[in-house]
């Protein structure tokens, strides 16, 4: 009960929202009665994690390993799309829900049977997981804003910068698109061995 009204608390108000005085408020109890339920605010962003873990749909195994390595990262992605607020915990206060285990052991699973090593798996993992969260911070986040950065390259002078204007009259206005798919094959393309790839 105490995670469900805090999830429902941090999806509509945002996770600056979610403190054990609000949440108390909410439910019309004490702070203090809180905490015989969830010791502490890591505790409950930790529950709220594995929410958003468990919320991860993850198809069928495929039978060739970059096409599973793909579909477990889009479902990892989906969800944290849903639930952009999850991201900032992930990257800055290195939390994770343990619901996240069976993504974690399938992904590294393809790995290997694309032929990596464990050490060039954790090599691997590490960049794509970096790219994930880095596409997900820029592209989602703050997918309602157009933001400073955003304005400026988009209104770049074609004349002192031609490269730059150029590719931006490509991509159309407002927030921007959902390349994570296509980039996450580039990324395989360098990362797996040459059986692994069509």
């Amino acid at each position: 009960m105490i995670v469900n009204r805090a999830l429902a608390l941090v999806r509509s108000d945002g996770l600056a929202a979610v403190s054990m005085r609000r949440l108390a408020e909410e439910l019309g109890t004490a702070p203090m009665s809180l905490y015989r339920h969830v010791p502490d605010r890591e505790a409950l962003m930790v529950a709220l994690l594995d929410e958003v873990a468990r919320s991860i749909t993850l198809p069928p195994e495929a039978g060739d390993p970059r096409a599973d390595i793909t579909a477990v990262l889009g479902a990892i992605h989906d969800s944290l799309c849903r639930d952009a607020w999850a991201v900032p915990l992930l990257v800055s206060e290195k939390l994770a829900g343990p619901s996240i285990m069976p993504a974690l052991e399938r992904l590294f699973a393809a790995l290997g049977r694309a032929g990596l090593s464990p050490r060039d798996s954790m090599v691997a993992y590490a960049l794509l997981w970096h790219y994930t969260v880095g596409e997900l911070l820029y592209s989602h986040a703050d997918a309602e804003d157009e933001t400073f950065a955003r304005r400026m390259v988009r209104g770049a002078d074609p004349e002192t910068y031609p490269a730059l204007a150029a590719a931006m009259s490509a991509i159309p206005p407002g927030r921007p698109g959902d390349f994570f798919t296509e980039n996450l094959q580039r990324l395989l393309d360098g990362l797996l061995p040459p059986v692994a790839r069509p």
